[in-house]
């Protein structure tokens, strides 16, 4: 079972948060056929992009590791079995059953099957819904004490524009232009769209499966507001990244409202 926080606290607010990526718990069976330490996984998942969605009264908080079921990949691929799989990392030290595979994968499908139920309930009373895939990135692979990798390819906030149909991509640059440039504690944010990454199976998916219902931009968060390393979080820093992210939406909420009547 994948294990996630659904709160609906007001469902005439037409957003709802999803953080698939959060989670870092893993059933007692996966964790021992585990080949990364816990360290490494920590690194490689989304912690605290919990405390971004949270800024909305509709989200979808997921507590079970990627390593567990990626449900930003295709059924096909969203159990990790081999290193190729994620990043060169050992992932599994055994190769999983057939039994445990097949019951991965079906927790798959059902967490999906939640989602569209959950869309669904809130289009009962929406047109138009604005889904917020919320994820975030490292910036300094070469370790602790090296420098961070290169700000060209690495800008604080991405907005990822490429599964979303053209017409809403005016909607992305608005929300682009608000925040690049806004200052958190002396610091100048850089936000840009479609550099490094624009976008995975789920907000493709949405977009297919909803079409002409829901807007899923992706939005990935460099990790500005922690150590990546030690998982040492900037409570301070993240809670002012957090307040600006969301109002920025809000302030664009009413433009991608009238973008989807016209």
């Amino acid at each position: 079972m994948i294990k996630t926080t659904v709160e609906l606290l007001d469902e005439k607010d037409p957003i709802l948060a999803l953080a698939i990526h959060n989670g870092h718990a893993m059933h007692p069976a996966l964790l021992e056929n585990c080949g990364i330490s816990e360290a490494d996984r920590l690194r490689e998942e989304d912690p605290y992009t919990s405390y971004f969605a949270q800024q909305f009264p509709n989200r979808m908080i997921v507590q079970t590791s990627r390593f567990t079921v990626d449900l930003n990949r295709s059924p096909e691929q969203a159990v990790y079995q081999k290193p190729e799989d994620c990043w060169g990392l050992p992932v599994r030290k055994e190769a999983l059953s057939d039994e445990l595979l097949n019951e991965l994968r079906a927790d798959y499908q059902t967490w999906y099957s939640a989602l569209a139920y959950t869309l669904n309930r809130l289009l009962e009373q929406h047109r138009f819904l604005l889904v917020l895939d919320l994820h975030s990135f490292n910036h300094r692979r070469q370790g602790p004490d090296a420098a961070p990798d290169p700000q060209a390819q690495n800008p604080d906030i991405i907005i990822g524009r490429n599964t979303m149909p053209v017409i809403f991509y005016s909607w992305a640059d608005r929300l682009r232009s608000i925040l690049d440039g806004t200052k958190i504690n002396g610091h100048k944010l850089d936000c840009r769209c479609d550099v490094k990454f624009t976008g995975g199976y789920l907000s493709r998916h949405l977009h297919e499966e909803f079409k002409g219902k829901v807007l899923c931009p992706a939005i990935e968060f460099k990790k500005i507001y922690m150590d990546e390393w030690s998982g040492r979080l900037d409570e301070g820093f993240q809670a002012a990244l957090v307040k600006e992210f969301s109002l920025a939406v809000r302030q664009v909420l009413s433009e991608f409202l009238k973008m989807f009547q016209a």
